[in-house]
């Protein structure tokens, strides 16, 4: 294990009273229930310096594939609820589960992989934790990814979503944070860990120009993610290369989903009949106002998919 660090919130940017102790409480209940677990983003982003100055609105956390199931049984004791996900998972891949609890302002994002580290979520986890660092908060010691590692994190969320103002802010800003580092060894950890086709756009503006490196290519998801942000792209383009049974399961989602993926922003589990009646209504008429662009897509582009499957956690 790295160094200790300093306590958390006395770097950069100051955190707020609630995230820190929502932070020190989730990592309590991993070392009551011994679930290896690392508290990714904000708080390490903070402590390394690696966004603009922010208060995060969530606490987001990498856990053991291994412990994925029973740390999200852990909080449920406590009084915690997940959140419904969109069972449509070729259009809305699931990489962990969001948690709110009544008496907490902000949600827990427990992550069993993260998108854009694309070796095996065992493997990533495995790597990440050999080079985890202890900060604190409060008095709760605090485990956070070294620094190589939350600058990928960092990165691979940016570019996700790269085409929001706010991503593009980040990414220059950890463009800025990088500029002094030994780049070799940044793209070194990125290789190991799978995340060098996806970082790709922040190393390219690292390194030199004539630097040539076999950046490698990334998974049929990442490219999904980053080049169609639209649902409807991104349904269309699994039509395209879906087999007839598959594409009646995909027009069953995409017309009539269960109610879990029309509650999947609010922290509701069930609708009346005319809620219902009415979410769908809405969700036609809006699939009626995209379904041009859908066209558009199904039309011009071509699309390689694969059969590798995001892992799972076990249970």
């Amino acid at each position: 294990m790295k160094r200790m660090v300093n306590h958390a919130g006395s770097s950069l940017a100051p955190l707020t009273a609630p995230t820190l102790l929502l932070t020190a409480s989730v990592a309590r209940v991993a070392a009551l229930d011994r679930v290896r677990l690392l508290v990714i983003k904000g708080i390490a982003a903070t402590e390394y310096g690696l966004r603009p100055p922010r208060t995060s609105s969530d606490v987001d956390v990498l856990v053991s594939p291994h412990d994925f199931e029973r740390f999200v049984a852990a909080l449920g004791e406590r009084g915690w609820v997940k959140r419904a996900h969109d069972p449509d998972t070729g259009t809305f891949p699931l990489h962990g589960v969001s948690m709110y609890h009544p008496g907490w302002a902000a949600d827990i994002d427990v992550h069993f992989r993260y998108p854009g580290i694309e070796k095996s979520a065992n493997s990533v986890f495995e790597l990440l934790w050999s080079q985890r660092t202890t900060i604190w908060c409060g008095n709760q010691p605090t485990l956070i990814p070294g620094l190589a590692d939350s600058i990928m994190i960092g990165a691979v969320h940016a570019i996700r979503s790269i085409w929001a103002e706010s991503h593009r802010a980040e990414l220059d800003y950890l463009v800025g944070r990088c500029s002094s580092m030994n780049v070799g060894l940044l793209t070194s950890r990125a290789r190991e860990i799978g995340a060098l086709a996806t970082a790709r756009p922040l190393f390219e503006r690292l390194l030199p120009m004539h630097v040539d490196i076999d950046w490698g290519e990334p998974s049929d998801e990442w490219r999904l993610r980053t080049k169609f942000p639209e649902a409807i792209d991104r349904r269309a383009l699994l039509w395209k290369h879906a087999t007839p049974r598959e594409r009646l399961s995909l027009l069953r989602l995409a017309l009539f989903p269960p109610v879990s993926a029309l509650v999947k922003q609010t922290t509701r589990s069930n609708l009346r009949l005319p809620e219902l009646l009415g979410s769908y209504l809405a969700r036609w008429g809006r699939g009626l106002r995209v379904l041009p662009r859908g066209l558009v897509t199904l039309t011009r582009e071509t699309w390689r998919t694969s059969s590798r499957k995001a892992d799972r956690p076990e249970r």
